[in-house]
């Protein structure tokens, strides 16, 4: 089954440096990716472990896409458009955020359940 009502997102992947003294930083790259995805909000499902506070910065992304699961460096990545562009859980996505600023959600997993699932939290 096709999605409908997709919206375009940005995908900027982690990159993990290291300061003078050793200690590693996260950040994302400057250049995204264009990605077609239908979002929506998680916070109209029960969940029992979580509050409602929680859920109101979490969504939810489908993306119908074909994509290829490899295991890199003990990092599961799904890999699409023959290994154009990959998506590991850390990555940032702007949804509500422009291109050009850093992401406003970070991907916090993916389950590859008929669509591919991305579960997303705020930074």
């Amino acid at each position: 089954m096709k999605l409908k009502h997709k919206r375009e997102c940005t995908l900027k992947r982690k990159i993990v440096t290291r300061d003078t003294d050793g200690t590693k930083y996260a950040s994302f790259s400057d250049e995204g990716i264009s990605i077609e995805a239908t979002v929506y909000s998680g916070s109209g499902q029960l969940i029992s472990k979580q509050s409602g506070i929680i859920q109101q910065y979490q969504k939810k992304i489908l993306i119908d896409d074909p994509y290829i699961v490899t295991n890199e460096n003990g990092v599961e990545t799904y890999w699409f458009r023959e290994k154009e562009y990959s998506m590991a859980a850390g990555d940032g996505i702007c949804i509500y955020s422009s291109p050009v600023q850093p992401p406003d959600y970070r991907i916090a997993a993916i389950y590859p359940v008929g669509h591919l699932k991305v579960l997303l939290e705020k930074i």
